[in-house]
């Protein structure tokens, strides 16, 4: 019995020696540890990667200036693309006084007869007809006639106002910007006992502390009332009263605040409205600032360019 015993043992032994790697307890081996170290080409991957520009710190970086986005620089179309490639020119381009480059007829009211015209001489360009300019003398004569756009000078003096319009335009805008960053300083500046500026630049902008109110009400009147909606009185009464003819209440977008500025030497009660004027070049946003004292408005001012509003 007992050798029965020791021959069943010994082929157990037997048995979880051949089969050891199947029997986790008898399984002692080490096992094998995972890492989180890059491979070789890894960390290739990863060098590449740490030159390439963050575009996330780029984006977050780069702030636009409010100033300069509330103030942009218009966005000017080409003027082939204005005038229709030169076949559908709106009316307020005319009339324009044109040079011929080619000699043209001017036909009698009737078919009464004709006269020539020799290449270089002036003529007034009052329409436009398929290709060709109608031109007459004057505003005034009875004769007419027709003449390639090609044959004046007509794209030329019209592609140059256009030019200047671009340019009176950008410095408009510069303009209101660096009133803008005036406004913004002198709003951050702390004053103790501010003085009324009388200096020669065109305008001088200073805040209005309310311990010298008086001083300021004394010499110009009160201050224009705002509304709750915004609108300024003084300013509405002017508008519809026809002191401007560009400026219609229903096309403002914006009432500005009321300010106290100095401009060529003379102090105000000021604040701006912003509206769009459409012309021959386009639509553009637009801003005016009135000038007010003793309760009435005294002028209208493009802020830019200091211009008076029509």
């Amino acid at each position: 019995m007992k050798w029965f015993i020791l021959l069943v043992l010994f082929s157990l032994i037997a048995f979880a020696f051949l089969n050891k790697e199947k029997l986790p307890f008898l399984n002692k081996e080490t096992p094998i540890k995972v890492t989180s170290e890059p491979t070789p080409e890894e960390n290739n991957e990863n060098n590449l990667k740490s030159t390439e520009p963050d575009s996330s710190k780029d984006t977050q970086t780069s702030t636009t200036d409010p100033i300069d986005e509330k103030y942009p620089i218009p966005n000017f179309k080409p003027i082939e693309e204005l005038v229709g490639n030169w076949k559908k020119i709106p009316p307020s381009a005319f009339p324009r006084v044109v040079t011929l480059k080619v000699k043209a007829k001017y036909v009698f009211a009737g078919g009464a007869g004709s006269s020539t015209v020799p290449a270089g001489r002036k003529t007034t360009a009052i329409s436009l007809s398929g290709d060709n300019l109608v031109i007459t003398p004057n505003k005034q004569a009875k004769v007419k006639g027709t003449v390639s756009i090609d044959g004046t000078d007509y794209k030329e003096i019209l592609g140059a106002e256009y030019a200047k319009y671009q340019e009176r335009k950008t410095k408009e805008v510069l303009a209101q910007r660096e009133r803008a960053r005036a406004i913004a300083e002198a709003d951050t500046q702390e004053i103790s006992s501010p003085s009324i500026s009388r200096s020669t630049q065109s305008t001088s902008i200073s805040r209005i502390p309310e311990d010298k109110l008086s001083d300021y009400v004394n010499e110009i009147g009160a201050m224009p009332k705002v509304e709750n909606d915004g609108r300024i009185q003084t300013m509405v009464r002017s508008i519809q009263s026809k002191d401007v003819s560009e400026i219609r209440l229903n096309e403002i977008s914006y009432w500005g605040p009321i300010r106290y500025e100095v401009v060529d030497n003379q102090a105000y009660w000021t604040a701006t409205v912003n509206y769009k004027t459409t012309s021959l070049f386009g639509t553009f946003p637009t801003e005016a600032m009135a000038l007010m004292r003793n309760g009435k408005v005294v002028n209208w001012l493009y802020t830019g360019s200091l211009e008076e509003v029509p």
